[in-house]
């Protein structure tokens, strides 16, 4: 799955388009409204029709003909919207939290909750678990947890703080944001949410108990629960759409009326409501001030982080709430995925084991594969499916498989690839080996002569700061990058290979990206087609 995001990320083409705002003195207001375009409603139209910018050219026309036209509000807009509280925590979505918010990843988030599942020291009260069990994929709430956790709203927050209707699991995730996971799979609901045992023992009350990432990950255990039981927040929603000849601006505001969950309980994300002002009205006097006219260029879909991976892996039916953390675990230890700030990046060694496994394998490592053999374990624990009728429809195809990779993998030979460096203590012509980190050279003569140094690949690029060869290097985490072989008094350094053609617009290096080559200025946004051979991978 890594692996199929990088070649889609990699195979990635850019588009351009533009947005265009204008800045709006309004006539006994201090601040100036700032409106979108939006797109073209002509005199007597009844709908405005969207309009996409993708060009300069089409933007300096747009702005043209505006230099000519009054600026007017043409309506406001006002409506209420509900956000309703989140669900209480299941497995894999206190991963995604964690790795958010804490950022966590998914195995020290495993193992911090089993230790506040186990039971903690609480003064004055011994040892305590004070979370339910950690593995689960259930959003059910105990009768019990749904009376306590009720009585302490009530009681802290007042009556209109309670949730309207209980939230008991899996009913209310087939309607909310888990509907579409539970719909995908059998859900095992043996297990609760993830919950605080005593809602009353907050994270405040036992803080002096916990160390610090304790603390962190039980009060967001806390605050979801709590959160869940409580009522939704209602925003009042303003839009304003103003007028200029035949073309449409908007405005959106927003504003919360009523907190509702969001007082314990406040995602990252949450959007920052901009209120409109009283003083403006469809009366309201406009003048421009300014446009402001940007170029922009559409992004690949994000490398996976581990959130994304579990939310993926839950999605596509993969696994179960105990096999997420040790799956990635696995493969980070392995070096077959490295993480940085966050992201997943394959491994010159995963690279390997993928394309081995998608060719021996195929059938076997395609995500449907695995998700349709979870679904006939489920089978087999209901006891409506028999699990030798599952072995034997399965092991035929994997011992036939397996021999064929035995016989191919067989006829590989492996040598040691003479290069043309000339060890500087032997004389001998010193060959490549791998090692825990990648690619090097050494001496033939081991262990007579035991001299080694870094091997550094060159793509036939001269560095366009100091003019010596760029080469392929790796992070410390084995990611790879294209950098100067001056470093480090050189730092030049990029992600992409350079292709050896300058940007006709600025002069700076083309860098190949898929089938386009694309101005490593990032200002300039410069794409061609790229019609040499050279394979962007090799």
């Amino acid at each position: 799955m890594i692996g199929d995001r990088e070649d889609e990320i990699n195979s990635f083409i850019p588009e351009e388009y533009w947005t265009l705002d204008v800045d709006l003195d309004v006539k006994g207001e201090k601040k100036p409204l700032t409106a979108h375009y939006y797109g073209e409603q002509p005199e007597g139209a009844k709908q405005a029709k969207k309009v996409d910018l993708t060009s300069g050219d089409q933007v300096s026309a747009i702005q043209k003909e505006l230099g000519n036209e009054n600026f007017r509000i043409s309506e406001i807009r006002t409506s209420e919207r509900e956000r309703k509280a989140p669900l209480p925590f299941t497995t894999s979505t206190l991963q995604q939290e964690a790795s958010k918010v804490l950022n966590f990843p998914t195995s020290k988030t495993m193992r911090i909750a089993q230790q506040l599942y186990e039971g903690v020291d609480i003064k004055g009260q011994g040892s305590v678990g004070i979370i339910t069990y950690l593995r689960t994929d259930s959003t059910r709430v105990s009768d019990e947890a749904i009376v306590s956790s009720a009585e302490y709203i009530r009681k802290t927050f007042g009556e209109e703080y309670l949730a309207a209707t209980d939230k008991t699991g899996k009913n209310e995730s087939a309607k909310g944001k888990a509907g579409a996971a539970d719909a995908a799979k059998n859900v095992q609901d043996a297990h609760e949410a993830i919950r605080p045992t005593d809602i009353a023992m907050t994270p405040e009350k036992i803080k002096d108990s916990l160390d610090r990432d304790s603390f962190r990950l039980y009060q967001l255990i806390w605050r979801r629960f709590t959160a869940s039981r409580m009522a939704s927040a209602r925003y009042e929603q303003t839009q304003v759409r103003i007028q200029a000849g035949r073309h449409l601006f908007t405005a959106p505001f927003s504003r919360v009326l009523f907190q509702g969950f969001l007082t314990v309980y406040n995602p990252e994300d949450e959007e920052k409501a901009v209120s409109l002002s009283k003083g403006i009205t469809e009366d309201s006097s406009l003048s421009v001030r300014e446009f402001e006219a940007k170029q922009h260029f559409t992004q690949p879909v994000p490398h996976y982080t581990e959130a994304s991976l579990v939310r993926a892996l839950e999605e596509q039916g993969i696994g179960r709430p105990s096999t997420y953390a040790p799956t990635i675990s696995t493969i980070l230890a392995r070096r077959y995925v490295v993480k940085e700030q966050k992201n997943l990046y394959m491994t010159e060694l995963g690279e390997a084991v993928n394309n081995i496994m998608k060719q021996s394998f195929p059938s076997i490592v395609d995500p449907t594969f695995t998700a349709n053999l979870e679904t006939l374990l489920d089978g087999i624990a209901d006891g409506t499916v028999k699990w030798k009728t599952v072995i034997e429809n399965f092991y035929p195809d994997l011992d036939e498989a397996v021999r064929i990779a035995e016989q191919e993998l067989e006829r590989v030979q492996i040598a040691d690839e003479e290069s043309d460096e000339i060890c500087d203590k032997c004389g001998r012509r010193m060959v490549y080996k791998y090692g825990q980190y990648g690619k090097f050279l050494a001496c033939p003569g081991f262990p007579e002569c035991r001299n080694t140094k870094p091997y550094f690949e060159k793509i036939g690029v001269a560095c366009p700061k100091c003019g010596k060869d760029i080469v392929i290097k790796k992070t410390a985490k084995g990611r790879r990058y294209y950098g100067c072989l001056g470093n480090p008094e050189c730092d030049f350094m990029v992600w992409q290979r350079p292709s050896g053609k300058t940007c006709p617009r600025c002069g700076s290096l083309l860098l190949e990206k898929g089938k386009r080559l694309q101005c490593m200025n990032e200002e300039c946004g410069y794409i061609e087609a790229n019609t040499a051979d050279t394979d962007s991978e090799s």
